[in-house]
């Protein structure tokens, strides 16, 4: 892949300014302030876009940096060749209207772009990152020295751990440790066993509130009682002076307290006193001889009467029917014709009951006085019906508590559910960069020592033929027999080693051969170091070199080398 022409339309000083470009080498020449960083940055924003900083940081940022000066439209247009085809890539940096498209030229088809505003995924895996560290090598941007062997280190370690010059692995592992400190599981599970321990406390709740209100049921259940017993004695026959026998006028309630006595609910008078009477004519064998008694004397009188016969045998027909009726009633009576005594439910019984329980007026008025029931004993069931509706209270009070317990204590519990998935994406996370980064350690580790040395030793002449990493990725060099650390050698050299690292680096990764841009970093090179470095570029596979420098004998320099460029000037 490499770039055809370039034309900033509206960039930073340039202004409709066109450069044409050629695969292999390329050779922009400019004084100072030329404007070959903003070229270079040109080319970046093309390929990755511009992103707008937020906050103070975004009056300083590429975005405001590179506006154009005249206040015009800010944007470009670039041609590309790749993969055998060419693509006319143009692009709008404003803010408020950012765009790119992608058009492959011969077929006039826009390709369809996997990220909204760059080229990456579309036309090259490199992200901007990598890309802006590895293949575009400016200055180091840090003074010489330890700040420089540092910076050095930190890029070498990163790419060779994360895959990235601009992912620092121990960063990421470092907060996501703190990360996983923010989530402290001790607190929640402290109070989910302080809970837990409160709710045990009230364990005994439902079997005390069974118990109470089974209490309850029974006091009820002995009110009722008490309360048919009082009204069955108020409605018992009572003669009056005269022989006649008075009830109670409600002939309803009559009933509905026969229904009581016959099912058994309240003992009858008998039953209070001890053993039954045993009463003649209570019988069967009395009751059915004396009903044909009955039969047989009408009929004797009716034949000694002086009657016709059909008057006799009518007379006697009528008898016996009324007499068999009245045998059969009177076995009914006693129970002959029925087999069980169905006993009301417990609702049917309540209902008579408080029907019953309604009223404390007389039932009966012999000789104009009153006969009341007795409800002073009502007063007493009332008191302690109303302790053990207090206890009730007390236990449902209770339960009510465990309640609200259980409900915040499986909120708690959600809470740590997702404490725990969260601790466990982050453990994950962690186990996760240390397997790429061995990985990536093994795959690329050993081929950036070996580049690394290969190119340090063509630059220096073969004076350091031998540049290690050590095991905490520090760069060592071989010094006789001995290796030291990069901060010892004199700055031009530590440069030279820096630019070493870089172009090693871009040798392992230029597998989509996007273009390599090198922005005037010779300042400190003497001639022979910096012959050989020019020699060095053509060692790195790919299809594309920009080389920008203000330095006017480099051009002659890749003339003595016999090395093919297009040249640049960029005038002032």
């Amino acid at each position: 892949m490499y770039l055809n022409k370039l034309l900033l339309k509206d960039f930073g000083k340039f202004n409709n300014k066109q450069i044409e470009l050629k695969s292999g080498l390329n050779l922009i020449y400019g004084e100072n302030e030329a404007g070959k960083t903003t070229v270079k940055e040109f080319i970046v924003g093309m390929l990755y876009g511009i992103e707008k900083s937020r906050g103070l940081g975004a009056r300083l940022d590429n975005y405001e940096l590179r506006k154009p000066l005249n206040g015009r439209g800010f944007s470009g247009k670039a041609y590309i060749k790749h993969n055998g085809k060419n693509y006319l890539i143009e692009r709008s940096f404003l803010r408020h209207n950012r765009k790119v498209s992608a058009m492959d030229v011969q077929s006039g088809r826009e390709l369809r772009l996997e990220n909204k505003n760059s080229l990456h995924k579309t036309m090259f895996d490199l992200d901007k990152n990598t890309y802006v560290n590895t293949l575009c090598i400016g200055e180091h941007g840090a003074a010489p020295g330890k700040e420089l062997a540092n910076e050095m280190s930190n890029y070498l370690a990163n790419l060779s751990t994360t895959g990235s010059a601009d992912i620092d692995k121990k960063e990421a592992i470092d907060r996501l440790k703190k990360e996983r400190s923010n989530h402290d599981l001790r607190p929640i599970q402290k109070k989910l066993d302080d809970i837990s321990a409160e709710i045990d406390t009230f364990s005994d709740v439902e079997d005390g509130l069974k118990a109470i209100r089974a209490d309850i049921a029974k006091l009820d259940e002995e009110f009722v009682m008490e309360t048919a017993k009082r009204k069955r004695e108020a409605r018992k026959i009572i003669e009056s002076e005269d022989g006649e026998v008075t009830y109670e006028d409600d002939e309803e309630i009559n009933a509905k307290l026969d229904s009581l006595v016959e099912s058994g609910i309240e003992p009858t008078e008998e039953e209070e006193t001890g053993e039954p009477e045993d009463k003649l004519s209570d019988k069967i064998w009395f009751i059915i001889l004396t009903g044909l008694f009955v039969v047989g004397v009408i009929a004797a009188m009716v034949y000694i009467l002086p009657f016709s016969e059909g008057v006799r045998q009518l007379f006697i027909v009528c008898t016996a029917l009324f007499v068999v009726v009245t045998i059969v009633e009177g076995l009914y009576a006693k129970g002959v014709f029925q087999d069980d005594i169905t006993t009301p439910s417990e609702e049917e019984f309540k209902k008579i009951i408080k029907e019953l329980g309604g009223t404390a007026t007389p039932l009966i008025k012999p000789d104009e006085s009153e006969v009341e029931i007795d409800m002073t004993f009502a007063k007493e069931f009332a008191d302690k019906k109303a302790e053990l509706k207090v206890v009730e209270k007390e236990f449902l009070d209770r339960r009510n508590k465990r309640l609200e317990l259980e409900d915040e204590y499986n909120t708690i519990a959600k809470q740590k559910t997702v404490v725990e998935r969260e601790l466990q994406a982050i453990d994950l996370a962690i186990e996760t960069i240390n397997k790429m980064s061995a990985q990536i350690h093994n795959d690329l580790g050993f081929l950036i020592n070996d580049n690394i040395s290969d190119i340090v030793s063509k630059i220096t002449d073969g004076k350091y033929q031998d540049v290690r990493l050590d095991e905490n990725l520090h760069v060592m060099v071989r010094d006789g027999d001995s290796y030291i650390g990069i901060e010892y050698l004199s700055a031009g050299t530590m440069e030279q080693i820096y630019l070493a690292v870089r172009l090693s680096v871009a040798r392992l990764l230029c597998r989509d051969k996007m273009p390599l841009i090198i922005d005037d970093i010779f300042t400190n090179y003497d001639e022979p170091r910096l012959i050989n470095t020019l020699d060095c570029l053509k060692t790195i596979d790919t299809e594309q070199i920009i080389l920008m420098t203000s330095n006017p004998h480099i051009g002659d320099m890749l003339d003595d080398l016999d090395m093919d460029y297009n040249y640049v000037e960029l005038g002032m």
